[in-house]
This record gives structure tokens, C-alpha cells and sequence, in this order.
């Protein structure tokens, strides 16, 4: 077969793990970006993890057009010169046409080189920026973080309630802030304070206590677990009854299994569907597999990137088209509904529109575990990419 991609993973150890034995003979190659040493590792491990995993599953349902894909693992650790070399090196060394990546700032600087290269790009940072015109070659699996967060707004105007914002300065955290505000105006909805909180805090209490005396009873959290489990565990302590809206990498299993009855009751703006859900197809396979940590959501999305990919892949390959960044681009952008096995909301994506999906349910925990308690979707006509783009600035 004359297609190829290349994944490239120095964790050769890993890969041998997962059983990719016959790494030195596969015929298709894609690349991936991880972070398994940095603050933000507690999603960036799980996340590579299910990527490997995940086209584990596609190499054993037959591959794509029958050929087995490999994947070539750099870790750069959030770094983002780091990431540019590993980049380069994918390209350059390996030829890779689609990189699996990771998170804001490192991925940002990987928009000018994937769009000269034209290289498919799959970060786990969802930016409004990875849009059509700014970053033609980067696809995600779920809602942006400001979709998330206006319908997190929403949510809080459902409820009656006053919001406050507690987030992590710069990346991902702060990202959604403005589009945060701009909808709690649209829509009547009061924030009554604004705090920052690091990535890993050893307590919340200043925060709260302005929190308390706001009269917040909502707190949208835009950080990591470590940040919202710290926050629950005081919030309880300091007598405070304002809960939680956790972004997507705030509100994991990691959250509710930590933070135990303090969890109880607290939201997230959850971007997969839950560990054992049966309404997924691929849930059974995702439950058999023997990693440790299968339940946490940033492995399912890892598992439901991977799975995208080999979508676009196989598409492009059934038409007869070379799998090259160009032709795999076309692909991304002929997906209607594409649910990745029912692991994320249904995927669509068109040349005009790159923002996969404008579904963002609300989750609570309940008993320990994530359970859907409003099922929430944006209208595209008012936040899709053609509504927002004369105004959106990168």
C-alpha cells in the first residue's frame, strides 16, 4: 500500500506494552506530543495513554484499509520549545502527516508549522482558536472551552444562581474567561467575583471567603483536578454551600474519587460519556482493555481521538486518496455525526467550521460518580465559527 502516516513514540517501552511488538514494521506512522511529567500530567498521562490504546483497538478490528498504525511517542512535558523540536522532528525524521498532541500554550505554537506543512494537528486543548482560518489543520474531539463555559452560563441562569470564576492565569484556564462574561451579559447572569488559583494549591480559603461574602452559588473552576479538589475539600470546611462547575479537566473521576463526600453534588462540564456507559458502543472494548486507570475521561478522550483519526484515515483511503495532510483534512471536514463509538458527543465538521461540537451537557456527582443532569446544546448559528468570525480576535 502506497498511504502512509508516521506515529512516532520515543516511549518505545511503552509501545511495547501495548503491544505494539512489531514497532520497526509498521506501515502507517503517526506522531504524538505527550506530557507525562508536568503539573498538568494528571491529564496529559491517561490522555497519551488512550491515544495508545485506542489505535491498539483500531490495529485489532483490522487497521485502516487493512495496514497496522504505529505510534511514535516524544514527551515535551508542556514545553513548548520543546514541542517545536518534537514537531520538527515527527516531520522531518519520520514524515508524519497527523500528530496527536496536548495542550494550549505548546500546541499554539505548533499553529504556524502545521499550517506551512500542512500537518494534521489533534490537541487536547480546545481552543475557539483552532479554527478554519487561524489553524486550518487542527481538529479536536468535544466542545471548545468557551462553549463549555457559555453553557456552563446557561446553566447557572437555569438555576437562578450568582457566578464566580476561580481559574488558573494564562492557557487553558483563562481562555474561556472572556467568552464567560460576554455570556453572563448576553443572558442576564451576575458575576459578583474573580479569583485566580495555581495548578496545584495547597488550600482555597481566601478565595472562598470572598466567594462567601459575594453571595456566589456557583464557582466555575478553569483549572486542573488538583485545583478543584482542593477547592471542594475547603468550600466544605469553610461552610460554604456554592458549588462547583468544573471545566473538563477540573471535573474527572480523579475529582469525585479524591475528594470523596466533598465531591457530592459539585458539576463539571464533562466531555465524554461516563466510565461503564453502555449506551457507547465502544465502551466494551474501553472496559476489557488492562490499563489501570481506563475509567479516568482524559483516557476515553485519548481512546476517542485516536478512533477520529482512523476515521479520517479510512475515508480518505476508501476514496483511493494518499493519506496526506491535505487529503486527510477533506476527511476531517466530511464528518457528520461522528460519535467516535458513542465516547463523545457526535462530531461535525465542515470546511467552514472547524468547532466539532456545540453539545455541552452538565454532569453533577451523585454517589461518587458523574451522572448527565442536563443535556445542554449551543445553537451553531449563533456560535459556530461563521457566526463569531468577523469579531473573534487570535
Amino acid at each position: 500500500m502506497k498511504k502512509r502516516l508516521i506515529v512516532v513514540v520515543t516511549l518505545l517501552g511503552m509501545a511495547l506494552l501495548l503491544g505494539f511488538g512489531a514497532v520497526a514494521q509498521a506501515e502507517i506512522v503517526v506522531g504524538g506530543i505527550s506530557n507525562r511529567t508536568a503539573p498538568t500530567s494528571d491529564g496529559g498521562i491517561p490522555h497519551m495513554d488512550g491515544v495508545l490504546y485506542g489505535w491498539k483497538w483500531v490495529n485489532d478490528q483490522g487497521g485502516i484499509c487493512g495496514e497496522k498504525v504505529k505510534v511514535v511517542e516524544i514527551e515535551c512535558g508542556y514545553d513548548q520549545p520543546r514541542t517545536v523540536a518534537a514537531f520538527k522532528k515527527l516531520v522531518g525524521s519520520y514524515k508524519v502527516q497527523l500528530i496527536h498532541g496536548f495542550g494550549t500554550p505548546d500546541s499554539l505554537a505548533c499553529v504556524p508549522f502545521s499550517t506551512r506543512q500542512k500537518i494534521i494537528f489533534m490537541p487536547v486543548s480546545y481552543l475557539m482558536a483552532w479554527n478554519p482560518e487561524y489553524a486550518p489543520y487542527f481538529f479536536v474531539t468535544t466542545a471548545s472551552y468557551s462553549h463549555a463555559g457559555r453553557g456552563a452560563v446557561q446553566f447557572v441562569k437555569k438555576e437562578g444562581g450568582k457566578l464566580a470564576l476561580l481559574y488558573n492565569p494564562g492557557g487553558f484556564g483563562e481562555d474561556p474567561i472572556a467568552d464567560i462574561k460576554d455570556e453572563a451579559k448576553r443572558i442576564g447572569v451576575e458575576i459578583v467575583a474573580e479569583e485566580n488559583i495555581g495548578y496545584a494549591p495547597t488550600d482555597a480559603v481566601q478565595q472562598i471567603l470572598k466567594f462567601k461574602q459575594s453571595g456566589a452559588t456557583h464557582i466555575w473552576m478553569g483549572n486542573t483536578d488538583s485545583a478543584m479538589i482542593v477547592l471542594a475539600k475547603d468550600l466544605k470546611k469553610q461552610g460554604c454551600d456554592a458549588k462547583i462547575i468544573g471545566n473538563i479537566y477540573a471535573a474527572t473521576e480523579n475529582f469525585a474519587k479524591t475528594a470523596g463526600p466533598d465531591a457530592e453534588g459539585h458539576y463539571g462540564m464533562y466531555g465524554t460519556v461516563s466510565f461503564g456507559d453502555k449506551s457507547s458502543q465502544a465502551m466494551a472494548a474501553i472496559m476489557a482493555c488492562d490499563y489501570k486507570n481506563k475509567h479516568y475521561s482524559s483516557f476515553i478522550r485519548g481512546w476517542a481521538q485516536a478512533v477520529m483519526a482512523a476515521e479520517a484515515m479510512n475515508i480518505a483511503c476508501k476514496a483511493g486518496k494518499e493519506l496526506t495532510g491535505p487529503n486527510l483534512k477533506e476527511a476531517f471536514e466530511s464528518m457528520k455525526d461522528f460519535s467516535a463509538g458513542g465516547l463523545v458527543p457526535p462530531i461535525t465538521i465542515t470546511a467552514k467550521d472547524h468547532y466539532a461540537s456545540m453539545v455541552v451537557p452538565v454532569y453533577q456527582v451523585k454517589n461518587g460518580k458523574w451522572v448527565k443532569v442536563w443535556d445542554n446544546t449551543l445553537d451553531r448559528s449563533k456560535y459556530g465559527w461563521q457566526a463569531i468570525k468577523d469579531t473573534w480576535k487570535p
